[in-house]
Order: structure tokens, then sequence, then C-alpha cells
């Protein structure tokens, strides 16, 4: 049976919602608070508030780069994983790597895959060795 991970800290990036953001920066600019004062107060990343502030960017997007797959094509990817392990063929760590890796080529994208190993991702036992 396998082990359920619990993390030992707490998630703390992206913790602050777009209100709280706006009440930072209109804070900022109407009451002369500064971004140092301001982001201990409402809770947000110094660096973080002062980049919105001097970009007027209010909106809160996805964290990280996003997927190369695109959401649709990733929710099928997901969905034939799952649908293969249903049917009583679990994949390995391998296995999903070439069918990523061919799912990518059929599709025509633009990746950064291995093409002599005809894998996605990286190779684990390179890392290590």
């Amino acid at each position: 049976m396998p082990n359920k991970y619990i993390r030992k800290c707490l998630h703390t990036r992206g913790n602050w919602s777009e209100e709280t953001l706006q009440c930072a920066i209109y804070s900022i600019k109407n009451e002369g608070l500064s971004i140092y004062s301001a982001a201990i107060r409402y809770n947000i990343p110094r660096k973080t508030l002062e980049r919105r502030f001097k970009t007027d960017n209010m909106k809160k997007g996805p964290m990280g780069p996003s997927c190369m797959f695109g959401e649709e094509n990733e929710k099928k990817l997901s969905v034939h994983i799952k649908t293969m392990q249903a049917r009583g063929f679990p994949l390995t760590i391998n296995d999903v790597r070439v069918i990523a890796f061919k799912f990518a080529e059929n599709l025509n994208l633009k990746h950064k895959f291995n093409k002599t190993t005809e894998k996605a991702g990286y190779d684990v036992s390179n890392v290590f060795a």
C-alpha cells in the first residue's frame, strides 16, 4: 500500500488575492504608505507588490510557465493515462515520457524533448551519474 505524502511546510506562494493587491496598491498611491509597510500589512511579498505597482498589473495570473500542450491537450493526455490504468495497464514513468513525446510530435508542437531517446522530460539516470 503506498504511503500518503504529507507536506512539511505550508504552501506560501500566491496566498494573496486580487482584492488585497488592489487595496495595497491603493494605499501606496493614495495614503502614502511605503511598499514595504503595505507588503507587511496586506501579507503580500514585497518584490511582488513592487513589481505589480510599477507595471500597474492588478491581475493574478498562473504561477510558473504555462503547459506546453495547452489545457485541452493535457487533459486528453491525462485521461488516456487514467484509462490505461483503469483497464489494467498501469504506465511507468518511461511509458508516460514516451507517450508525451509522441503526443507532442503528432500535434506538431515545438518542444525541447530529447529526439534521440524520443522521451519527454529529463533522464533521471543522467542526473545522478
